[in-house]
């Protein structure tokens, strides 16, 4: 507190600037008197702009102001975006939240204060910069006041400091002409101190995924809006964040654009790589060619495709979510590709208010940001070109999706292939979800609790991807919570002495995919996943005639060894199990599952498996309640060195 105190009164005390803007005086920092950086960009740019520049310029913003006016009535999504953004500024001032230096359950995170303060300051200073009234700059203010009251940013868990910094770049640059000079002053500090000065070694600059994208776009903000303070720490950290986030942005979409952490994910990463990419090219111009990425540009259409009809989405890895959840970033691509076919989902949700729902909406007031020169209707319907979609890499998908109405009509199928060692994997290859007549038929559950499972099995077991992790005694994470192939021991059991579990390292490849109006789906071949128990696996997925989901599994025994397949189905329907088949009913919906073996020798064994943990592993305390999920299938024994191919229909 007293150093805080300290620098505020040496500020105040210092020598000033006076500048005319907007017809009145302000006080401000001495800028750097250092030239300008020479690197990727013309640094010179940013202090042509002035403030604001983070994503919008005062031009913008006038534009802006125009387009919701005067040209409404060519931009009705635009006018739509606009006043959902107003209403969550109106939210958040009733509620009154306060932004608490906090961390949760597990003690390793400050996540959700800064998720807090980030949706505040960006909601209330949107609402600001649109409307003039007092009332959101003053609570604004207040937000920016109490983190910046804060020790630091907890940057031991770095996602904290991104989006904490990046709450209080838009502060300062958006609000920068209403803010005090000590005001500004503190943040520039907090903004150097906690969050650039900070990010020097940090290990998301050398990893792959959404930490990369999130934390260089939080740390990032910090230095185009602080450049003419500290031009030589705020060009580097820009130069250090665009090599960065280059490497990772080739792992993560190439060649096709899916994500390997799934849907949320896909949310969570590419939302804060939209709003990077809107940074740079506001600030400089260009993204350096970010955006070129390969497999980026494809990457809209992939996330088109995950989001199901009946309300949820192809919830692989710790993608999973209960509701339908907003993607913020969808509506970039919509206005970088001129294609509002990105954000019809989005648009349906905007309209039934799911946008006040999620946590994702801390960034909703970036959409009027992407889209304000559109000119999007919102009329009709539009709809992707096919009704598959598949792309390879890392997690390799293929995902069929018929009707693009939503609702029961629709059919939905999404099939996955890839490895459980990525990050946020599961031991779900060859695991597929399936939607028909309003019912998901086929389900992947959502992951646990972060903290919860953090404190049972540990931190680093829980994120571990050796074979051996404990992460993998959680039912949902291993095999056996997830619509695939699972091989027991010789003896019939599952231990944890002689494992069944997918090999972490050993990934289902697609090996072709199938795309005509009788047949959609996709080939995997499993055998790297399941290798310790067979000698191949090969897994056919498809979709007949629109309606019925048929699934071919060709396996070979090893040549000394049984073995003993479970062939597994994750569903929230009601099994029964009878001596030619499964009868599967929910919400008045009934669907008949049967198995034809191509040997008569090897006949499938029809059975309703549980998802309680079996009682040989280590117990789990706080482990998720599964009580409610039935898993449908059969088993059957293939014997040493044979090859066995079994059909299964699931059929009305």
């Amino acid at each position: 507190m007293k150093k805080t105190l300290f620098f505020l009164l040496s500020i105040a005390a210092a020598a000033f600037i006076m500048n005319s803007c907007g017809g009145k005086a302000i006080q401000e920092e001495p800028d750097d008197p250092a030239a300008d950086i020479v690197g990727t960009f013309d640094y010179g740019k940013m202090a042509e702009l002035g403030h604001p520049r983070l994503m919008m310029t005062a031009q913008d913003f006038k534009d802006l102001k125009v387009r919701l006016t005067k040209k409404a009535k060519d931009n009705p999504v635009l006018v739509e975006a606009h006043e959902m953004v107003m209403g969550l500024a109106d939210q958040y001032l009733a509620n009154e939240e306060v932004v608490e230096y906090k961390l949760d359950a597990s003690g390793k995170r400050l996540l959700g204060p800064a998720r807090v303060a980030l949706r505040r300051i960006f909601a209330f200073a949107y609402a600001y910069k649109l409307t003039g009234d007092k009332k959101y700059l003053e609570a604004a203010r207040a937000n920016l006041a109490q983190i910046c009251s804060f020790p630091d940013w907890h940057p031991s868990h770095y996602l904290d400091t991104g989006e904490m910094t990046l709450a209080a770049a838009i502060a300062y640059d958006w609000l920068y002409d209403e803010l005090t000079l000590e005001e500004r002053a503190l943040a520039h500090k907090c903004m150097v101190e906690f969050g650039i000065k900070t990010s020097v070694n940090q290990g998301y600059l050398r990893t792959i995924g959404n930490w990369n994208q999130v934390c260089n776009a939080g740390i990032s903000s910090a230095a185009i809006v602080l450049y003419e303070k500290d031009r030589q720490i705020c060009a580097d950290a820009i130069e250090r964040a665009v090599e960065s986030n280059r490497r990772s942005m080739k792992g993560i979409y190439a060649p096709d654009g899916n994500y390997a952490e799934g849907y949320v994910y896909w949310g969570y990463g590419t939302g804060f790589q939209t709003l990077f990419l809107k940074m740079l090219d506001t600030a400089f111009g260009d993204d350096a060619g970010l955006s070129q990425t390969e497999g980026y540009l494809k990457s809209g259409e992939y996330m088109l495709f995950m989001a199901s009809p009946n309300g949820g989405d192809f919830s692989y890895a710790d993608g999973g979510t209960p509701t339908e959840t907003i993607n913020v970033g969808m509506w970039w691509f919509a206005a970088k590709q001129k294609d509002e076919t990105y954000a019809i989902n989005e648009l349906r949700l905007m309209r039934a208010g799911k946008y006040t729902l999620q946590e994702g909406i801390r960034m909703a007031p970036a959409v009027p940001c992407f889209i304000r020169d559109c000119g999007f209707k919102g009329e009709g319907k539009v709809r992707p070109a096919k009704d598959i979609w598949y792309g390879q890499g890392h997690v390799p998908v293929a995902i069929v999706h018929t009707g693009w109405d939503f609702d029961a009509n629709d059919v939905y199928l999404g099939i996955k292939g890839g490895a459980a060692n990525g990050g946020h994997g599961h031991m779900d290859s060859g695991s597929f979800v399936f939607e028909a007549e309003g019912v998901r038929w086929s389900e992947d559950l959502q992951r646990p609790n972060y903290s919860t499972m953090e404190n049972a099995v540990g931190n680093g077991e829980f994120w571990g991807g050796t074979q051996t992790a404990r992460r993998w005694d959680i039912m949902r994470m291993n095999n056996l919570g997830h619509s695939t192939l699972t091989f027991l021991n010789p003896d019939g059991s599952i231990s944890k002495t002689h494992p069944t579990d997918h090999n972490v390292r050993g990934a289902a490849k697609m090996v072709e995919t199938y795309d005509s109006k009788e047949c959609m789906g996709a080939k995997l071949d499993m055998t790297d996943a399941v290798s310790d128990q067979v000698a191949s696996a090969i897994r056919t997925i498809q979709l007949i005639d629109g309606k019925t989901l048929k699934i071919t599994d060709e396996i070979t025994a090893k040549p000394r060894k049984d073995a003993k397949m479970q062939w597994r189905m994750l569903t929230t329907a009601k099994v029964e199990a009878k001596a030619d088949g499964e009868v599967l009913s929910l919400n008045g919906k009934t669907r008949t599952l049967k198995t034809a073996s191509s040997d008569p020798r090897v006949k499938p064994a029809y059975e309703v498996f549980s998802m309680k943990r079996p009682s040989n592993w280590v117990p789990l305390p706080e482990e998720p309640d599964d009580s409610k999920y039935d898993v449908a299938g059969f088993s059957a024994t293939i014997p040493a060195g044979k090859t066995v191919t079994f059909t299964t229909v699931l059929s009305q």
